[in-house]
């Protein structure tokens, strides 16, 4: 049992990387920063699995409530943040107003995973929406652009979640995030979660709503655009957990329909556009929105296993994409970009080239790696519950997955001579940490399994 004022720790560590990147613009001390931002994005991923493990009740403190859905999260992105520090530390020009920026970001990550109210949750997404802008723009005048778009989007997301709040505060005046009665939502149901729905699946990159996608992570470092894809928008999906499967539980039958569309078109359209993309980067970008798509099959399904199969997949997905871009970046910093750039990759660089590899064979789902265990679980839970249909689709568009990403690898296992090409330590601590997720995880998949039960028990 954990006293209640050990709640306080998260947002206590946030307060801290926020102290830091200030230090750190003024002082200019990188790599000093540098160890002591992992160092507290590592500490707040401990503090969610010591949470996972010692705290047997829920802690509350004011507005926070710390259960093991929350615990679950904070060590996800806990360690999420860790990789993306890392491979910012390698741009100490900028170093200091990621610090910053981070910290804000992590804050609002806290108070999503652990708010109780409706207000917590907008103003942590607009927290987030703004510190990601000015991440985005801290890389130089050539990404105003992709700034500009991420935040106007993040900005119309805002203005639909707020007005679907407004139609929910007759039956809910708190705008507390707890289970409504049925009939509070008499004839509006429907539309209710339509907006909600609408309004995350821009920060969830669900189709139609991520038209932005490619453009805003092309435009973005690659650091940042591992940060998008693997945090930002997994947060959305923390938020989806929250608003529909917590305050909107009654009213499943309306929406489960709803994700089910989205799940199945999001998932052709990131598979069928990232065929014929190719900019490496711009094919990942399409790959992470399929990805959202077979996430989002779980809560189409909503039943207690399909909720915990999403959690999982995020998981996985959080460790393959932030790998993935780290070699990308590692790659781009040499003016690497295209397809037929990677050619001879295995040559040049023999462990990039192999993770890089194995990272997307657990992208398109083939075993024993973390990915196949992803989707096993998520085409299993629409089986059980009468929906073969998703798992078909599913399996449909793993095959066609399959296809861009062997594309890749035979273009980087193409004999070619060329200058050896060296990774730099973060780069290969963050990608030591992902293939460990990838192949580890993969093979013995049950303590991620049983973290994830635990926290969708407690939705």
């Amino acid at each position: 049992m954990l006293p209640q004022i050990y709640g306080l720790l998260p947002l206590a560590t946030a307060a801290a990387v926020v102290l830091v990147g200030l230090a750190d613009i003024f002082y200019r001390n990188d790599k000093a920063a540098a160890y002591a931002v992992g160092a507290l994005f590592a500490a707040l991923s401990a503090e969610g699995v010591i949470f996972l493990e010692f705290a047997t009740s829920p802690l509350r403190l004011g507005l926070m409530y710390i259960t093991p859905f929350t615990s679950f999260f904070m060590m996800l992105f806990g360690a999420a943040l860790l990789m993306v520090t890392l491979l910012s530390s390698s741009h100490p020009d900028k170093f200091g107003r990621f610090a910053m920026l981070s910290g804000f970001i992590s804050a609002g990550i806290i108070l999503i995973i652990s708010g109780t109210s409706l207000i917590e949750l907008i103003l942590a997404l607009e927290l987030i929406s703004i510190s990601t802008s000015f991440l985005i723009l801290s890389g130089g005048k050539k990404r105003v652009e992709a700034a500009t778009k991420f935040f106007i989007l993040g900005g119309l997301s805002v203005s639909i979640f707020t007005f679907a709040m407004a139609l929910i505060l007759q039956g809910n005046p708190s705008l507390s995030i707890a289970p409504m009665q049925p009939g509070l939502l008499t004839g509006i149901a429907l539309l209710v979660s339509i907006l909600f729905a609408v309004a995350l699946s821009f920060e969830a990159s669900l189709f139609p709503f991520n038209l932005w996608v490619p453009d805003v992570y092309e435009g973005s470092s690659t650091d940042v655009t591992a940060l998008l894809a693997g945090v930002n928008k997994k947060v959305a999906f923390v938020v989806i957990f929250e608003v529909f499967f917590v305050m909107l539980s009654a009213y499943r039958s309306e929406f489960s329909g709803i994700f089910a569309l989205l799940s199945i078109i999001t998932m052709f359209f990131g598979n069928i556009i990232a065929l014929v993309q190719d900019n490496v980067k711009r094919m990942f970008a399409y790959s992470a929105i399929s990805q959202a798509g077979y996430i989002t099959i779980g809560l189409a399904v909503g039943t207690a296993f399909g909720l915990e199969s999403s959690m999982f997949q995020i998981f996985a997905h959080t460790f393959m994409i932030i790998g993935a871009f780290a070699i990308v970046a590692m790659l781009e910093s040499d003016n690497i970009k295209t397809y037929r750039e990677y050619s001879g990759l295995f040559y040049r660089n023999k462990f990039a080239a192999v993770s890089l590899s194995l990272i997307m064979l657990s992208m398109a789902g083939i075993p024993p790696l973390i990915g196949f265990d992803g989707k096993l679980f998520l085409f299993s839970s629409a089986v059980s519950s009468g929906m073969v249909y998703l798992a078909v689709i599913g399996i449909i568009n793993s095959l066609i997955s399959i296809y861009y990403y062997i594309r890749l690898m035979g273009f980087m296992f193409t004999e070619k001579e060329a200058r050896k090409l060296n990774m730099s330590r973060t780069t290969l601590a963050v990608v030591i940490i992902s293939l460990f997720s990838v192949v580890a995880l993969g093979i013995y998949p049950t303590p991620v399994l049983h973290y994830a039960a635990l926290a969708s028990s407690f939705l």
